[in-house]
Parts: C-alpha cells; sequence; structure tokens
C-alpha cells in the first residue's frame, strides 16, 4: 500500500494522518488560530532588565516574551515600534515569544537576518557543501543591486532537499526570498502597530506541498481545505465525497489518535515503553514486560533498548513531543552496549525532518534529548 496524507476533522479539530501500510507515521492536528510565524510591528510595553528580556505587544492584549539577546540594534525603550517575529506559541502559562531575527524558509533554503551562510548537516559531501555555499553567494551578490535596507546583513541556511536540486531552482528561491523579506523590513519603518506585515502560508498547505513533492497521494473530505489550499495558489487536491464510508470509518482513524495518546506503547519483543509528560520534560520509561530475546541476560536487555530505541523516535515525530525529553532505558552492564545504544539512537534521531539532538547519558544513566518544538505537540491540542 502507497503512502497517503489523510486530511479530515476529528472532534471538530482539522487532522493530518501520513499513512503507511494501515499505521500513522505522522498525526498533525492544525490549530486555525495559530499566528506562529507571522512578523508584526510591535510595540515594547516593558523592558525587564534582571532577566534581560522584553515583553512586546503584537496586537492589543497580546503581550510577548523576547530575549534581548536576539536583539542587536539601538537601546530599547517603553512605545518603541519595531517588526517581531512570532517564534514560539503560548504554552500553558507561558506567554508566546517573539524575536527580531526575522525569517522566510523556503523548499531550499532558510533567509534570515543577522546570520551567515549555513548549509545543512545532513548533507555530508564536502564538495556538494562548497557548491551549495558557492550557489549562495552567487545569489547574494545579485541580491545586492535590489536591496532597500542598506544598514542590515542577511544570513543563508541551505536546507537538505537542496542538495538534489538545480542552481537555478535554488538561486531564484534565495533572490526571491531574500527580496521579500528585504521589503518586510522596509515596509515596517512606515506602518503603524500591531499591524501583521508577512502572514505565513498554514501549515496545512506546508505540509500538504512537501508530502505532494514526495508524489504522496493527499486525501480530504473538507471543502475548507480545497478553498485554503486555493487561497495560498495550491490546487492539486482532490475531494473525497464516497457517502457511504467516512474517511475516519475508513482508516480507523480515531483509533489511531487514541493509541497516540496512550501513555503506553507496546513492543513487538513484548516490552513496553511509557510516555509521561510533566511541566517541564518529557520522561520515557523503559520496561521488557514479557519480552524473552537474547541468550544473555546483556544481549536480551540490549535488544529491547535498541527496540525500545527505534520506538522512541517514532512516537517523538508520531505525537511531535518536543523540548527536553529523558529516557530511562533499562540497566545495561557494559560500558560498549551503553556507547553503541547512544550511536544508534542518533542514527535514528537523524532521520526526524525535526531538529533532533541526542545530548548523551547522565551520571545516573539517563539518556538526555532535545528535539526543537515547532508546534503544540498532539497531547495538549487533544
Amino acid at each position: 500500500m502507497s503512502k497517503k496524507y489523510i486530511i479530515t476533522a476529528i472532534n471538530n479539530i482539522i487532522c493530518g494522518f501520513l499513512i503507511n501500510d494501515g499505521n500513522a507515521e505522522i498525526i498533525r492536528a492544525y490549530e486555525p488560530e495559530s499566528i506562529l510565524g507571522n512578523i508584526y510591528v510591535g510595540r515594547v510595553s516593558n523592558i525587564v532588565q534582571n532577566i534581560n528580556s522584553a515583553f512586546i505587544d503584537i496586537k492589543k492584549g497580546l503581550s510577548c516574551y523576547m530575549s534581548l539577546e536576539d536583539y542587536s540594534g539601538k537601546k530599547l525603550k517603553i512605545g518603541d515600534l519595531l517588526p517581531v517575529q512570532l517564534s514560539k506559541e503560548a504554552i500553558k502559562s507561558k506567554a508566546p515569544s517573539v524575536t527580531t531575527r526575522l525569517s522566510l524558509d523556503g523548499e531550499y533554503v532558510v533567509v534570515m537576518v543577522d546570520g551567515k551562510i549555513g548549509v545543512s548537516s545532513k548533507i555530508k559531501s564536502e564538495a556538494k557543501r562548497e557548491e551549495l555555499k558557492s550557489i549562495i553567494n552567487s545569489s547574494m551578490e545579485k541580491f545586492e543591486s535590489m536591496k532597500k535596507t542598506n544598514d542590515l546583513n542577511f544570513g543563508i541556511i541551505v536546507r537538505t532537499k537542496a542538495e538534489n536540486a538545480s542552481t537555478e531552482a535554488i538561486e531564484s528561491e534565495t533572490i526571491r526570498l531574500l527580496c521579500k523579506l528585504d521589503d518586510i523590513i522596509h515596509k515596517s519603518v512606515y506602518l503603524t502597530a500591531y499591524s501583521c506585515i508577512f502572514e505565513k502560508c498554514p501549515m496545512l498547505v506546508k505540509d500538504i506541498i512537501s508530502y505532494k513533492s514526495e508524489n504522496i497521494e493527499i486525501i480530504t473530505d473538507l471543502q475548507e481545505v480545497l478553498e485554503v489550499c486555493e487561497k495560498n495558489n495550491f490546487t492539486d487536491i482532490s475531494l473525497y465525497s464516497d457517502e457511504n464510508i467516512t474517511l475516519d470509518a475508513l482508516y480507523g482513524l480515531k483509533n489511531l489518535i487514541n493509541k497516540a495518546l496512550n501513555k503506553r506503547v507496546y513492543l513487538k519483543s513484548g516490552a513496553y515503553i511509557v510516555i509521561d509528560h510533566t511541566e517541564a520534560m518529557t520522561v520515557i520509561d523503559v520496561n521488557s514486560g514479557k519480552a524473552i530475546k537474547g541468550t544473555s541476560k546483556e544481549e536480551k536487555v540490549y535488544a529491547i533498548n535498541l527496540e525500545a530505541a527505534k520506538e522512541i523516535i517514532n512516537q517523538l515525530i508520531l505525537r511531535d513531543i518536543s523540548g527536553i525529553i529523558i529516557i530511562d532505558f533499562i540497566s545495561m552492564s557494559k560500558e560498549n552496549s551503553n556507547n553503541q545504544l547512544l550511536k544508534v539512537l542518533k542514527t535514528f534521531a537523524e532521520a526526524d525532518k525535526t531538529q533532533t539532538t541526542v545530548v548523551d547519558i547522565t551520571r545516573l544513566g539517563l539518556i538526555e534529548i532535545t528535539r526543537k518544538r515547532v508546534r503544540k505537540p498532539l497531547h495538549e491540542i487533544f
């Protein structure tokens, strides 16, 4: 069975399911009110020196946190106006975060204010890395003659997908995004407080375009999804209209969500992992359960931990878990076994499109992972 991306409403929330052979590899829940990535003319409402931060109002009644470490302009005072981008959504009692390091992302590159030229670490060939840097340098030289803001420098990060793209495609996108970001900053000087200068393409549309580029079939039964796509100049999507059976019933989508919200996940060996969310972090515990693999205790434990490591990364992707993740694997006596497990876990983490870093093993034998927060995890939304 080929992969499918199915979009439908579950409990009045638009959800996307990447289905492969009946199993969900990714589940996304799209909140219509999300303004993540939007750029506003913000007004400084407060400056808190002891935590080196400021609070920026982007709408009446919506104050956002901004670290002054992200700010490199003139000294701020209350009432100042400046362009800011929403970088993190509100998390429970925490305010949303904004940054003055504005960025726009495309298929092949991300352009930003005050950055350097960098290439995705997933592109290993040194020759290819140098070739991509050369393309970017050439693009930036061509952009100089179009630039409106003279006192700003721009940076560019080359994405993994650029490795197989043509020079023309990379150069065209780079110049287009640089001109767009330059124009946003130029316009911000003339706009009033709370103006939205840039509204990011909805995450739903970005996901659809991304999966479509991988030749994954897109199925939806929601007319509103088609309308959002058309509004963002994407029309390559069809409407599911079978009145005899819903998409939910056809693919068992509610059941897939229930499984993805269950704190216990069983492995084929009979072992299982337990996922607990706290205010500060996510804690994952590995239990041997009824597993009987291996001919010795060390071999058996290592095999269970290895199986659990792969499933843990799968679950982080499936549930969109982010932040600090602490994993308590089953204890192993040999140092080599622990080192090998850490190495394999890092390999699994490299397959994650979201930035995921396996930090190290703590003195208590726990493994620490950090995963970049892009949107709310599934358990928070449901």
